[in-house]
């Protein structure tokens, strides 16, 4: 099987070669909202997306800003956004769309390689990026969030396991994600979070990525100790939409 991580971050390096390496844009870039401060009381990070490597396109109609619109209407936290084009139909376009029309924290959600992808970010508005463990050394991902920070983004560094919240905490991550999807074979493993969730420092924002699709899942999460949940398909599609924010 396709290592599916190891073939996105080649992608990644290949759009990485056509983005600029000058500053183009910062004299003009968006305040920064803070992403932390919103991810409290299990609070859901809405995700706008299109198309998934497991299901392909969604078939969704509805435009970035009205998806966005709908979340926050009916109570998300902040927004993620998928940038990557080629597996989730994702585009910057959709961020800076979002930007304008949407009050919420904006994350983009990517797999992110080199600090031009980190300058694009806040440039075309995003408050917040995702950094991948299992797809950097601790080397490059300490350079990486540490870039980041000096550009004013909050960095949720994504783990899956107990190596890769190693890292985490080598670089002093603020807001940690456990993913319980495997990104090599995009296997989802719900038990993870339970798994995790007494490793996770108390100081840390903690946020649980993936296999939620119900309030009450949402819920027992948050017994756990989770201060917020990022979730991807079960919002897109508008018959578990309305479940998920049930909790709220």
């Amino acid at each position: 099987m396709m290592d599916f991580l190891r073939h996105m971050r080649q992608l990644a390096q290949q759009r990485v070669a056509g983005l600029s390496t000058g500053d183009s844009g910062f004299s003009s870039r968006p305040p920064i909202r803070s992403f932390r401060d919103a991810l409290t009381g299990m609070a859901v990070i809405a995700e706008v997306k299109y198309a998934t490597p497991v299901d392909g396109h969604l078939g969704m109609r509805k435009s970035p800003s009205e998806l966005a619109a709908d979340y926050e209407g009916l109570g998300a936290s902040a927004i993620s956004c998928l940038t990557e084009p080629m597996f989730f139909a994702g585009s910057t376009d959709h961020l800076v769309e979002i930007r304008k029309s949407s009050r919420l924290p904006l994350l983009m959600k990517d797999f992110i390689v080199d600090e031009r992808q980190l300058c694009q970010a806040r440039s075309l508005g995003a408050d917040a990026v995702l950094l991948i463990t299992e797809m950097l050394s601790t080397q490059e991902l300490a350079r990486l969030f540490s870039f980041g920070r000096s550009l004013g983004l909050d960095c949720l560094v994504e783990v899956h396991g107990r190596e890769g919240l190693d890292k985490a905490l080598d670089v002093g991550a603020g807001i940690i994600g456990v993913n319980v999807r495997d990104l090599s074979t995009l296997k989802v493993e719900p038990k993870r979070h339970e798994e995790m969730a007494g490793l996770l420092p108390p100081g840390a924002v903690k946020v649980a990525e993936s296999g939620i699709s119900s309030a009450k899942r949402i819920e027992e999460l948050g017994r756990l100790g989770y201060d917020a949940a990022l979730i991807g398909r079960a919002v897109v599609s508008e018959q578990t939409r309305r479940e998920i924010f049930r909790c709220g």
